[in-house]
């Protein structure tokens, strides 16, 4: 199953990310797939994701790739999630 995941690059002390679609038993250091963006999150000009490929993140979703915990949570939080990943959950059914 491919996973769009955060892979970690930068040195010590000065963390930042490419958002990546990766095979989900391959070590996040391996080499991706494909690289769909990049995450700084010490950016202070308000653009903290960066080259975010739209298409192919829509892409990969289209055909069945999950999103990590926490790639969802940011993606949602700026805003970046294609109107295919956005779609409401229904509510359990009533008590």
């Amino acid at each position: 199953m491919v996973m769009l995941r955060f892979q970690r690059i930068g040195r010590p002390g000065v963390a930042r990310f490419r958002l990546v679609a990766q095979e989900k038993r391959i070590s996040s250091k391996s080499p991706a797939l494909e690289v769909l963006g990049a995450y700084n999150p010490a950016a202070e000009d308000g653009t903290k994701i960066s080259n975010l490929k739209k298409e192919r993140l829509d892409h990969w979703l289209r055909v069945g790739a999950r999103l990590s915990p926490a790639a969802e949570s940011l993606l949602r939080k700026e805003k970046h999630l294609p109107e295919l990943a956005q779609a409401p959950t229904p509510a359990p059914a009533g008590k």
